[in-house]
């Protein structure tokens, strides 16, 4: 399920909803209940360690301050 982002063109608040894959209806404004939105483009997030760039350890780093 993508959760999308929302900016509602009424009151400019920006908002997030989670879309099924069988529902096509445009989310309303958890502000202003509005359904004259558009949805915005966002930064992907994404779960999982690529190669070395993530310390996925439980031990901390020493060198991070953290002990």
């Amino acid at each position: 399920m993508p959760i999308y982002e929302y900016q509602c063109q009424k009151c400019k608040h920006v908002f997030e909803s989670i879309v099924l894959g069988s529902d096509r209806q445009t989310p309303e404004c958890d502000k202003c209940g509005s359904r004259e939105v558009v949805r915005r483009i966002s930064a992907a997030n994404t779960i999982g360690a690529s190669s070395g760039s993530i310390n996925t350890s439980c031990t901390p780093n020493p060198s991070s301050g953290f002990s």
